[in-house]
């Protein structure tokens, strides 16, 4: 700069003089690069060196006055645009050679601490000092000192050294996207995380896209001085927003699920975000992997894992129309339930349970079988100019795409490929059911309600058994009725003993686990009574009375008090035998009531807990009648309905157990009878691959619900039988072994 004079006009003027004003742009232009080279750019990177906000800001200012003395020059050339844009480019080019490399994260830095001090100051909060957060980590500036390095440093950096030197694009809008990026990121984060019952991308007050238009957008134009292009900036800022709300969005998706029906605005901000961002890929990811690790798991229980799936059928369609999204998440939701054993039971008992508390069995009531095929035809076909391809993120070798349109009940009967299974739990759970409340003339109607909604659902001839079940408890009442009015006008003595008994037509109820004991001996008088009065009126019938099943209403006076119970018949002998003798041994009352010793040690518990019996001494057991060291509890006097729930608790186990041995032997036999078929075809069919065998077993077992077999019970009995050496497997194909010919 030595080198030209101070007055840029003198310069003109003698080159004027000398005829060489044309060489006037090189020689500015020359000195320039040679004093970036010499000077400029080596002042600007000492200064630079440090990463802080005020050297930086000095070095920019001071490259500000070197580059300005140059452009003084160009006001005095005649073509004065083309020498500025000139020096501008040569200023830029330098510094994209030089520039440090902490410079960006520099400026980002700088403009975050600005935007978070202007929200503080914009707060209205009277203090000394403000908190500031960069990359996680909090920083307290004293308030005073940094609104000085504002007004003295930031301001003029960012209205005139960057504008008038054309840096605004190398050393402004990377880092102002980044801030931008971050700052929306952590105040999105801050305010809707965890808070999903209402709608944040509204216009209203105090929603997000509110927030962008009265503190971000105002702040854009501080950093660029008021050169905005507003337009473009509003889609930049709303896109930043979209992204930032889904990606806070996925990672809560399960628990947004979960918390449906209360987060269907949050549901609606999300698909709305999504059709800006194109994240329903990253989506579908996330939350497979999140269900995957927090759901389908041995920790989690059959009932919460139904319950999931359920909310996020819901959920997802709710957020995707098309019903991919819920088709690829559920995926191995589907697959992991079909492995669980107790599914099938959970479901029905779903679907059998109270509407109001209960999406299953409000499902049951309010939907209607329909073709989900034709229905999906006509959604394509109807008016081709309306159709909509599959999105990108569908299962092309998906043909079948009704699961997507089909009610929650249908797609559960559709994971097992077939509703054997369900009609079949529902037999056992009807079972159940009847022997507990069969003279309930609420539950009843409560049955009778269910069965006919599960005809619309599985057919009329598939649920003729649980029919005939219900009809046996209408049956039963009538004959009970008949028959004590037929007892009535033969004996004049009434019994103190109400009985009344459920006659099951044995052919169409699952099998009944029965229970050898002896009944007291009125019990048995009233039993062989009834009998005598239903051959009265059924001459070419009798009844087996199954023992050990059923409910007993007892009331015991004990220490002047009166207790009522609710117990399974067992129960109720135990207890009936200490009327007569207030003290047994458990050899002498097991061998009265025909009860192994073992099982009999566990029933007496329920009395002793409920302090109606005390163990006196090893295996001897008395009435705690008079007895002061054995109080009632407090909970056993109040409520007959307590007890007997306590006792359906206490007895849950056992008979769960009891169910299962039940089911190992149903299965056992079962094989057996397959095997038996498998044999006659092998006979005349001379080899046959698995899927003939499986086709060819399910059309002769047709009519017979409980007798359905499934593809992998097929491929384990033919399994064990090769390892027997009864089959011989030879390309796909079995045939008999010699030995079992």
């Amino acid at each position: 700069m030595n080198e030209l004079p101070e007055n840029p006009e003198v310069l003109l003027e003698a080159m004027l003089e000398t005829d060489t004003d044309h060489m006037f742009e090189a020689l500015v232009l020359h000195h320039l690069k040679k004093h970036m080279q010499n000077t400029i750019i080596p002042e600007f990177c000492k200064k630079t060196s440090l990463p802080s906000f005020y050297d930086v800001t000095n070095a920019i200012g001071g490259l500000y006055t070197s580059v300005l003395w140059f452009l003084n020059y160009a006001r005095v050339w005649r073509d004065c645009e083309t020498l500025t844009t000139k020096i501008k480019t040569v200023v830029k080019s330098a510094l994209r050679w030089h520039l440090p490399n902490h410079m960006k994260d520099t400026f980002t830095k700088m403009f975050t601490y600005v935007f978070q001090y202007h929200l503080w100051r914009d707060s209205e909060y009277e203090s000394e000092s403000f908190t500031v957060e960069w990359k996680g980590e909090k920083e307290t500036l004293v308030a005073q000192d940094f609104n000085d390095f504002v007004g003295n440093s930031f301001s003029p950096l960012v209205s005139t050294w960057l504008v008038e030197l054309d840096l605004v694009d190398v050393l402004s809008n990377e880092s102002a996207h980044a801030m931008l990026e971050a700052e929306i990121e952590r105040y999105v984060i801050n305010t809707c995380k965890g808070e999903f019952e209402q709608s944040w991308m509204t216009p209203e007050d105090g929603g997000l896209l509110q927030w962008l238009k009265s503190k971000v957008f105002p702040f854009l134009l501080v950093i660029f001085y008021k050169n905005v292009d507003k337009a473009k900036w509003n889609k930049t800022l709303c896109f930043m927003l979209y992204g930032a709300y889904t990606k806070l969005r996925i990672s809560e998706m399960l628990d947004i699920i979960t918390d449906y029906p209360e987060s269907v605005p949050t549901i609606q901000d999300l698909k709305l975000c999504l059709q800006h961002t194109r994240q329903r890929p990253r989506l579908i990811d996330s939350l497979k992997n999140d269900i995957r690790n927090r759901v389908l798991h041995p920790g989690v229980s059959t009932q919460n894992i139904i319950t999931v799936y359920i909310s996020a059928v819901k959920a997802l369609r709710e957020l995707d129309s098309t019903g991919v999204v819920m088709e690829m998440v559920l995926e191995p939701c589907t697959t992991y339930l079909t492995q669980r054993e107790d599914a099938v039971r959970m479901i029905m008992q779903g679907l059998l349970g109270d509407e109001g508390t209960n999406d299953l069995a409000a499902e049951l009531a309010n939907s209607q079988e329909t073709d989900q095929s034709k229905c999906w035809n006509e959604r394509v076909t109807e008016n081709p100019e309306d159709w909509i391809p599959d999105p990108r993120e569908a299962d092309p070798h998906k043909v079948d795409k009704s699961s997507r349109t089909s009610d929650i009940v249908t797609l559960f009967i559709g994971m097992y490929g077939s509703k054997e299974k369900f009609i079949w739990e529902y037999q056992k759970l009807l079972s159940k059911r009847l022997m507990q409340t069969w003279y309930d003339e609420k539950s009843e109607s409560t049955e009778i309600r269910n069965l006919e909604l599960l005809k619309m659902r599985f057919g009329e001839d598939d649920m003729s058994k649980c029919a005939v079940m219900l009809k046996d408890i209408a049956d039963s009442k009538r004959i009970n009725s008949l028959v004590k009015e037929k007892h009535s006008k033969q004996d004049d003595q009434q019994s103190d003993i109400d009985v009344r008994t459920m006659i099951v037509s044995s052919h169409f109820w699952p099998t009944i686990p029965a229970q050898t004991m002896e009944p007291p001996v009125k019990i048995a008088e009233l039993l062989q009574s009834f009998n005598k009065g239903y051959e009265g009126l059924k001459a070419s019938r009798s009844l087996k009375w199954i023992r050990g099943v059923g409910m007993v209403e007892i009331e015991i006076e004990l220490n002047n008090k009166k207790l009522e119970f609710k117990v399974p018949p067992l129960q109720a002998t135990i207890i009936s035998h200490f009327e007569e003798t207030e003290t047994w041994t458990l050899a002498e009352l097991s061998d009265k009531i025909k009860v192994p010793p073992t099982v009999l040690r566990r029933k007496m518990s329920f009395w002793m807990q409920r302090g109606v019996l005390k163990q006196s001494s090893t295996d001897t057991y008395t009435t705690t009648e008079g007895s002061s060291d054995a109080p009632l509890p407090s909970d056993v006097a109040s409520s007959s309905s307590i007890t007997g729930g306590c006792l359906v608790a206490c007895d849950e186990e056992e008979e769960e157990h009891s169910n299962q041995n039940i089911e190992k032997e149903k299965k056992e036999k079962d094989n057996k009878m397959f095997w038996f078929y498998i044999k006659g075809m092998l006979k005349n069919f001379q080899s046959l691959p698995i899927d003939r065998i499986h086709k060819m077993l399910k059309m002769f077992a047709v009519n017979d619900a409980n007798m359905q077999i499934e593809l992998p019970q097929l491929k384990q009995i033919l399994n064990e039988k090769v390892q027997q050496g009864l089959l011989i497997l030879n390309g796909g194909k079995f045939k008999l072994s010699d030995d079992a010919k």
